[in-house]
């Protein structure tokens, strides 16, 4: 009896130990499947860690030239509008890069000829001037090193001039000036970063005390494995051991290459490996619990999303409205969903793709809207867009869009929508049209000069000055009873004609009533400029109006003072006016100029 239950006792406890080993054999085995994944892990740490801030300082440094870029867009743009005279050089080119860093601006025609800036900048940077026409894209030099011992980049941007022919405008910016780009990345460890171009020399780095950077350092291939894209190096001034990762910018051949000292890299990897054994236990215990949960959830989830997704473009290809999505890490923009009215004309297209097919008199709109969903996370515009619902016409879309950061995973992601208002646009248009503008003449009416010209004031700086102007037709009056107010309406439009082709885009032109015009010249008080354009508009007013009503050649008498900041538009009116009266004393076909 003892003896069965002895053998009884013995075969519980071997049962015991064995089912015990069974129940902690998978622990076991997790465990030391663990501290293998994590050695590999290890082997695989400096690549990824390396390459994640490779890519971080590449995005940082995409950004910031995205922002040099748009300065020099902007500067393209607004000499689009408003045009180029060699009398406001000295005084409005300046005032375009003075809020940037850049050292010179040159302006480029269509044939590679500078129209102002220094010759010896042209000559250097002419080659990228001339990509940027042929290609029509914004182009972004390689740093060049200048007369004056300094290097530089340019960054140019084409641009439609007032004359319908191409030009571009360039920026220079100097070495030091593009150190900001790698300025505010609080980076983990002792490591730097610095931009290299193909041949190792070096573009511009990360300030640090520690300087053990050279030109052509990184100029050799990788020596170790070509698939980690790791190498060790040795400083050439401390000459301690570096552990390196290059990674291409994808402009000018342009490499980011982050290093750090190999000694604290081995350091965190130690602490880390003696982590990872601490929480295997814990962490394989819950493991299979929530595999088994997340896979029940994600299915559900997933059939739930399949379902709204299917839902969703069925609701919006009915409709005029379609939803899209931009990733700035890819410069992508998708449509999550079309209808008949808005798409895109291929799968994809970048910001820079999308500007272009912006209608020339929105881009400003479209600019402004971008930076706005910079600024506040969310923007609103309405612009016409060509392309965009698969005829190439320009068609007017109200677009909202909303900025989403996932500052864990880095990702920035705008998703938005855009409307087809085209035919609510152009009836609002033609409303504003009939309100603003004299129905005879097509010029602006009393009541939006008005509005027109003390905004015009109101943006007035100090230093800044216009010209403001009333032209009154000579002897309308015997024009009406002569030859019948017919007659006198062909001479009206005749005027407003000659008003368009003398003076600039920008200047404001209007009919205050019956024979009465103003003239708001923006940006212009040399009285030589003002004479010139007085005494084109006289010349052009030499041939006749029309031979069906048989009338001689019209004149005009013209009154004009210079505008200053702090004038109102009734205070401008009753200068010009007493001028005009001055004229009329002389007779007929004079102005008169005062301050």
């Amino acid at each position: 009896m003892i003896n069965n239950y002895t053998i009884r006792s013995k075969v519980s406890v071997f049962l015991a130990v064995i089912f015990t080993l069974l129940l902690w054999a998978p622990f076991f085995i997790a465990l030391r499947s663990t501290n293998e994944k994590y050695l590999k892990y290890q082997q695989n740490y400096e690549n990824k860690h390396f390459s994640d801030v490779a890519a971080m300082g590449k995005q940082h440094i995409l950004d910031y030239l995205e922002k040099m870029t748009e300065r020099v867009y902007d500067a393209g743009l607004t000499l689009s509008l408003i045009g180029t005279y060699a009398e406001d050089e000295e005084r409005y080119f300046p005032a375009l890069y003075d809020s940037t860093e850049a050292d010179e601006i040159l302006v480029f025609a269509s044939d590679g000829s500078l129209t102002y800036g220094k010759m010896m900048y042209g000559e250097l940077f002419l080659e990228t001037a001339q990509e940027a026409l042929s290609s029509g894209n914004n182009v972004v030099s390689e740093l060049k090193q200048c007369g004056d011992g300094v290097k530089r980049i340019g960054i140019v941007s084409p641009f439609t001039a007032t004359d319908g022919g191409s030009a571009a405008v360039m920026l220079l910016f100097s070495q030091s000036s593009l150190e900001p780009m790698l300025e505010n990345l609080n980076l983990s460890d002792d490591g730097r970063l610095c931009v290299v171009d193909s041949k190792g020399g070096l573009v511009f780095s990360q300030q640090s005390e520690e300087q053990w950077l050279e030109e052509g350092q990184f100029a050799a291939d990788n020596n170790g494995d070509s698939k980690e894209k790791l190498w060790i190096l040795t400083g050439t001034k401390d000459g301690k051991e570096y552990v390196a990762y290059k990674e291409p910018v994808g402009i000018n051949n342009w490499f980011v290459v982050y290093a750090a000292p190999k000694e604290q890299i081995d350091i965190k990897l130690n602490v880390g490996l003696a982590q990872t054994r601490a929480i295997g236990l814990t962490a394989l215990f819950f493991m299979l619990l929530l595999i088994g949960f997340s896979w029940y959830r994600g299915n559900l989830g997933s059939q739930r999303m399949d379902l709204f997704k299917k839902k969703f473009r069925i609701a919006t290809s009915q409709s005029a409205r379609a939803a899209f999505e931009y990733d700035r890490r890819t410069d992508r923009l998708t449509f999550i969903s079309e209808s008949e009215h808005v798409m895109l004309p291929k799968p994809y297209i970048s910001l820079s793709e999308l500007g272009s097919l912006v209608h020339p008199a929105d881009r400003a709109a479209f600019l402004q809207s971008v930076a706005d969903l910079r600024g506040k996370g969310t923007t609103s515009t309405t612009v016409r867009v060509f392309n965009f619902c698969g005829k190439e016409v320009y068609r007017w879309y109200h677009v909202t869009a909303t900025l989403i950061t996932n500052k864990h995973g880095g990702e920035v992601i705008t998703i938005g929508t855009a409307e087809d208002i085209d035919e609510r646009e152009n009836e609002r248009l033609v409303l504003y049209e009939k309100a603003t503008t004299d129905s005879l003449t097509g010029l602006w009416n009393r009541a939006e000069i008005e509005k027109l010209v003390n905004d015009r004031l109101s943006r007035l700086e100090a230093n800044e000055h216009s010209v403001f102007a009333i032209l009154d037709l000579d002897d309308f009056k015997d024009i009406n009873d002569d030859f019948g107010h017919d007659c006198g309406d062909k001479a009206l439009i005749f005027f407003a004609k000659k008003l368009r082709y003398t003076f600039r885009f920008g200047d404001v032109l209007g009919r205050l009533g019956g024979d009465e015009f103003v003239v708001y010249m923006t940006l212009t008080s040399e009285k030589e400029i003002v004479e010139r354009r007085l005494k084109e508009l006289m010349e052009n007013m030499l041939s006749r109006c029309g031979d069906e009503c048989n009338m001689p050649p019209i004149t005009c008498s013209i009154g004009c003072c210079v505008v200053n900041k702090g004038d109102t538009f009734e205070s401008v009116y009753k200068r010009a006016d007493g001028a005009l009266y001055k004229s009329k004393t002389f007779g007929k076909q004079h102005f008169t100029i005062v301050d």
